[in-house]
């Protein structure tokens, strides 16, 4: 029998929107989030990089006020400071400071329903701390709060906006880099270790979901390995239909968590941008609120087996390694188990 590995900081991937992913990758769409705090990030670094950089949001001669954390949102530690709402990022499948400037390009362009991060005293709008991405935007008060779910008519509105972004092209005298859709699955090598690990019996030692990880991945290994056998045909399928396709913006994850319904709808969070087809926003639409403007089959079956499986690689990775069964735990296990269900 294996054993688990010596405890390391474990720092768990979320969305399956950039490439290549997070060292991991994607995360499920769920109002809660992150329910503990990343502690190789300290309160007072975070404090130093407002004094450094967002001090003019403050009255002058104030102490700055505390950092409350709030729970929410699988790709990020979200602090409030203020008016500030500072996101620590878990862009581990790939960080790309031009997912933080595209939505600012968007904004200058008159797409006022995109909430875009704040440029810091340095100019930048990417900070770093501990090794981690840092974003900060302006306060806004219900992205905090819990909503009730989208009327129809705030639906059609967000896919009319999704529409425009698009369309939408950088100016040429201001090009941002972005990942582009390759129809990989960058979580592949990661998956066959957290199933290889489970089946040998090496997981059971990490943790208290190891064991459970075992017995789910034992009965459920003829609906994985039928999953990822479809996903490499599509894959295989879109990559030749997609050839000499113009790329559309694409935002990758219009959630609960990053769309904002009220009066209007404000989108938010577009660390996932990403040059792809349409049907990435589409599938991403249909999982979370069932409904969507009609695409491609192969490309929406495509987007959908990427994330479910992403999740999968995601979820088993944590349980294959150290683990404490901590809340952050108990939600992701919870995740897992619905993707893949008992027979």
């Amino acid at each position: 029998m294996g054993r688990c590995p010596a405890v390391v900081p474990h720092v768990p991937g979320s969305q399956l929107n950039a490439f290549p992913r997070k060292a991991s990758w994607p995360s499920t769409v769920l109002v809660s989030g992150m329910l503990l705090e990343n502690t190789l990030v300290e309160r007072r670094s975070l404090l130093r990089l407002v004094e450094e950089n967002f001090q003019n949001f403050f009255p002058s001669g104030r102490e700055l006020p505390e950092l409350e954390f709030f729970p929410l949102g699988e790709d990020s530690w979200s602090y409030r400071c203020g008016p500030l709402w500072i996101s620590i990022r878990r862009d581990l499948d790939g960080h790309f400071p031009g997912a933080y400037e595209v939505p600012l390009l968007l904004r200058e362009s008159g797409k006022e329903f995109v909430l875009a991060p704040l440029a810091g005293h340095d100019g930048r709008v990417v900070h770093r701390i501990a090794d981690f991405p840092v974003v900060t935007f302006p306060y806004i008060e219900r992205a905090t709060a819990s909503s009730a779910p989208p009327t129809p008519g705030q639906l059609d509105l967000l896919i009319c906006q999704l529409h425009e972004v698009h369309t939408f092209e950088p100016p040429a005298s201001r090009p941002v880099e972005l990942p582009t859709e390759d129809f990989r699955f960058p979580f592949d090598n990661d998956l066959d270790k957290a199933l290889q690990a489970a089946l040998n019996g090496a997981a059971a030692q990490c943790g208290p979901y190891g064991g459970l990880l075992a017995d789910l991945v034992a009965r459920r290994w003829g609906h994985l390995t039928a999953l990822r056998e479809e996903a490499a045909r599509v894959a295989d399928r879109c990559t030749a239909r997609w050839r000499g396709e113009r790329p559309a913006l694409t935002h990758g994850d219009p959630s609960l968590t990053n769309v904002l319904f009220g009066q209007g709808v404000d989108i938010i969070d577009w660390g996932g941008a990403m040059w792809a087809p349409p049907e990435r926003d589409w599938a991403a639409l249909t999982r979370v609120f069932g409904t969507a403007p009609q695409g491609r089959p192969a490309f929406l079956r495509f987007y959908e087996l990427r994330w479910t499986l992403a999740e999968v690689a995601e979820y088993a990775t944590r349980f294959t390694g150290p683990h404490t069964g901590d809340a952050d735990d108990d939600a992701m296990w919870g995740r897992l188990a619905r993707y893949l269900p008992q027979a």
